[in-house]
């Protein structure tokens, strides 16, 4: 238990005060956790901001305010656990807590965390620490915290009000911007846009995906441009994010376009840019080769860029200088490109249909992703991550092993993101906590039903009434036909030497006794 000073209300009235003249959350909480520093014989005293998405950041430290503090995705750590469940947490024993593997991290040895609620909501959590000390937690300290935070309640309301309005106020902004946005670039942002991208997890259990996450693991620390070839449904453009974000250009944008979803002119002015000019006025459109300066520009269904883009793309890689549509004067842009594509570019480029020097530009590593069919060892563990994806812990469902099965014996023709919707679906018809075979899609299930019935129609022989003469001569005759006459391959193929094939041949009357 924990030695605390007995708390002079003149001091907490002080607080209060002080608290009640500021709205200002980087004066705010440092205030708070200064005071409980000094009531409370603890080491550290770390206040997180609860932000709008209940991811936590870190705002002040034993009454010190922190800039740009670490912040941790909603959920994590015991921040997160003490805002999904708005009830305190501690541990006198923090390194065999999972929960605080930060904490252990920074030396720490017990920690008790409390959430700071107003009506309801989780505003902050304050975070009590043992480094040096060996005092432990218990209830009645959590009781005494929460005593000094409903005395000090005027304040905290007045700090919700404030948040709750600051919030709205940047949520509208931000709408504002979105809708301004929409309408200069029309319906471009439908085609492009850029993102700060997150590195999404992703499944390889079976060795196949092993072995492309391994290679690409090589490539993210180099700038080469990279080609990601594979099936619609993949997942090309996750790896290429994946890439991106693990990669030494992860704090420059990331830029993404389709060319499959504009037209030729579209997608060049998307490309480079344009320039307008006329006797009035110049106007001048950055193109995403630009915007994506430092960072990377992912280029989807590569194949289908048009002719010229293709001659002007090939020169940028070269130069790293492009000119914008109608422009004169040449840009510099120093842009990773990753790009994707269903088709065998290779085949394309043997054919004379794609540039060969541009897609050897492209093409400095090549990934080939996978289909889902030929990754079964992954199939489980991507249904379970998909059937629980954005679901709370009491609302996580699990798959029947017959349900697993069938979903291993499926051939997936669209891959990953077909696999995403069965499984989405399935949630949404099973009632219970376990989903069944029988809530899988029907065409899933009539799959296999349908191989069966095939297999059994190709096992069927048909009855012919002929004797084992007539057999054999039949066997021949279309072997040697389908040889194309050449007897010298017929007869290797029926085990047999030519000048028996011959003998058998006249024996038919298909040849005259004179080629014998």
């Amino acid at each position: 238990m924990l030695d605390s000073q007995a708390l002079n209300p003149s001091k907490l009235e002080d607080l209060s005060s002080f608290l009640l003249s500021t709205l200002d959350e980087k004066v705010f909480f440092p205030k708070l956790g200064e005071f409980f520093l000094g009531e409370f014989n603890v080491d550290q005293v770390l206040i997180k901001f609860v932000r709008e998405d209940d991811s936590c950041q870190a705002i002040a430290l034993n009454g010190e305010y922190i800039k740009n503090g670490k912040i941790e995705e909603k959920g994590a750590g015991a921040a997160g656990h003490v805002v999904r469940t708005r009830r305190p947490y501690f541990s006198n024993s923090v390194e065999s807590d999972p929960l605080f593997s930060e904490s252990v991290k920074n030396g720490v040895r017990a920690e008790l965390v409390i959430p700071v609620t107003q009506e309801g909501i989780v505003m902050a959590t304050m975070h009590f620490r043992q480094i040096k000390s060996e005092d432990n937690f218990s209830r009645e300290d959590v009781n005494k915290i929460n005593e000094v935070l409903k005395a000090l309640q005027a304040p905290l309301v007045n700090m919700k009000m404030y948040l709750s309005a600051k919030l709205l106020n940047e949520s509208l902004l931000k709408q504002i911007e979105l809708k301004e946005k929409e309408t200069t670039t029309s319906n471009v942002a439908q085609t492009a846009y850029y993102s700060q991208v997150s590195d999404k997890p992703m499944v390889a259990n079976s060795q196949i995906m092993k072995d492309v996450l391994g290679v690409a693991g090589k490539v993210c620390q180099s700038h080469v441009s990279v080609m990601i070839t594979g099936s619609k449904g993949v997942g090309k453009a996750t790896l290429a994010q994946k890439i991106h974000c693990r990669g030494i250009r992860k704090e420059g944008p990331f830029f993404s376009i389709d060319c499959s979803s504009m037209s030729e002119e579209q997608l060049e002015r998307e490309l480079f840019g344009e320039e307008n000019i006329n006797s009035l006025d110049t106007s001048v459109k950055i193109g995403l080769l630009e915007k994506a300066n430092g960072g990377t520009l992912l280029i989807e269904e590569i194949d289908r860029l048009s002719p010229s883009a293709q001659v002007k793309l090939s020169a940028f890689l070269n130069e790293k200088l492009a000119f914008r549509v109608n422009g004169s004067v040449p840009y510099k842009s120093n842009v990773r490109i990753i790009s994707t594509t269903a088709k065998n570019l290779d085949e394309v480029v043997s054919q004379g249909e794609y540039r060969d020097e541009l897609y050897l530009s492209l093409t400095t590593v090549k990934l080939n992703f996978p289909d889902l069919k030929d990754r079964k060892d992954d199939i489980e563990e991507l249904a379970t991550h998909f059937l629980n994806l954005d679901k709370d812990l009491n609302q996580q469902k699990t798959l029947s092993p017959g349900a697993i099965e069938a979903l291993k014996s499926y051939s997936w023709p669209g891959n990953v993101r077909e696999l995403h919707n069965v499984v989405e679906r399935a949630y949404i018809l099973s009632d219970g906590m376990v989903v069944e075979k029988s809530h899988l899609s029907e065409h899933l299930l009539n799959e296999k039903v349908a191989e069966e019935k095939e297999e059994e129609t190709n096992n069927i022989i048909n009855f012919t009434n002929m004797t084992l003469d007539e057999l054999e001569k039949h066997h021949i005759c279309n072997t040697l036909e389908h040889l194309g006459g050449n007897k010298t391959k017929t007869a290797k193929s029926l085990g047999i030497t030519v000048k028996t094939l011959y003998n058998k041949l006249h024996s038919y009357g298909v040849i005259a006794e004179k080629n014998q």
